[in-house]
């Protein structure tokens, strides 16, 4: 274990499933922010405690038969680094919602998301 994972800081999480997903799974799946998007997949982003939390996570996942394409920790990949929701990703995407738009991690084909290494799920 690292410093930073024994000092109990979070880690975000983005995690890319086949399937869509409705934003009513949201509670039952740690308050993760779910984003259908239009070509089957969901995303869903948010903030893992430690690897206990995240196999969690991934369990519920594949016991809603969701197969995994993507799961990949990186810091909050918003350029606006003083934003005060940066990191806080179910402040960040209530935040934008309630404006009727996406948080930028949400967002399809952003610039993180090439620098991701996708990992699927064996059969």
């Amino acid at each position: 274990m690292d410093n930073e994972q024994a000092s109990g800081s979070q880690g975000i999480y983005h995690i890319r499933v086949q399937g869509q997903l409705d934003e009513k799974w949201a509670d039952w799946l740690d308050g993760f922010v779910i984003a259908p998007r239009a070509n089957g997949e969901t995303l869903l982003s948010g903030p893992v405690a430690d690897q206990a939390a995240l196999h969690g996570m991934l369990n519920k996942l594949r016991d809603l038969g969701l197969p995994l394409l993507l799961v990949v920790q990186a810091a909050c990949p918003c350029p606006k680094q003083k934003c005060p929701r940066h990191g806080h990703c179910q402040e960040c995407a209530g935040y934008h919602g309630a404006k009727g738009k996406l948080a930028f991690c949400l967002r399809e084909r952003n610039r993180w998301d090439k620098l991701c290494v996708a990992i699927t799920a064996d059969g």
